[in-house]
């Protein structure tokens, strides 16, 4: 009975332990910078943003730029295969933001508000797959200074092969159908400007949504913690 006890005590105490263990990895890794390189002299700078409400992050990139995507195509017409999106709800659109995450959990949290325990919970497991969400916005820095939220729009100016690596890690986190295009959610989107597609992987507690984001950071050789699994790590960045 002692034996059980002491060992009842044990695994209470560790559990008890692993949120604090884990804010700590969060916090010294994703304040700890990864290895980066600056954008190369002789080539052009293409204006990329990171996007936080807080908790989540997106990944916004020209609408029109050349991505270096199959067949040359850029973002509007390799998602202007699908017609909900050939024709953006925001008339003054310029860029399209990307953000991954737990498929169920995204369609049904639209705000922090809107979070549930069983989500929650579902998606730290890993039970469901993953979905990208996509929005067409204006340019984030087109946007009043003195607004509330400018805070959370970080501006990265990279080369083109930079902006190329992280297209194409953008991409491949899309699920694509038999045309090699991205496989739209029916009926899915919280406005006349995103939607949502099938997305490749499983979000987990080390694989967040945050971390998806650092890691095409990282890929392209920009700036980013080396495990972001909190917005603090893609937007304390210099």
């Amino acid at each position: 009975m002692r034996f059980l006890r002491r060992l009842c005590l044990g695994l209470c105490l560790a559990v008890l332990a692993l949120p604090f263990a884990y804010g700590t990895a969060a916090l010294v890794l994703g304040m700890t910078p990864a290895p980066h390189r600056d954008p190369l002299p002789e080539q052009a700078r293409i204006p990329v943003y990171l996007i936080s409400n807080g908790w989540h992050v997106w990944l916004a990139l020209p609408l029109d730029h050349e991505a270096g995507l199959p067949g040359g195509k850029t973002w509007q017409g390799w998602l202007g295969n699908d017609p909900a999106m050939a024709a953006s709800g925001e008339p003054q659109a310029a860029y399209v933001a990307f953000g991954w995450g737990d498929r169920a959990f995204y369609l049904a949290t639209r705000r922090p508000a809107d979070l549930r325990p069983d989500l929650a919970i579902g998606a730290l497991l890993g039970r469901g797959p993953a979905a990208m969400h996509v929005m067409h916005i204006p340019r984030p820095d087109a946007a009043d200074p003195d607004q509330p939220g400018a805070n959370r729009v970080r501006r990265l100016d990279i080369d083109t092969l930079q902006y190329h690596a992280l297209a194409a890690y953008i991409r491949s986190g899309f699920e694509l159908g038999p045309d090699d295009g991205p496989r739209r959610i029916a009926g899915a989107g919280f406005s006349g400007n995103d939607a949502f597609y099938e997305a490749v992987g499983r979000y987990s507690p080390i694989r967040t949504c945050n971390e998806w984001i650092g890691a095409g950071l990282r890929a392209a050789g920009l700036p980013a913690g080396w495990w972001t699994p909190f917005p603090f790590g893609l937007m304390n960045r210099a």
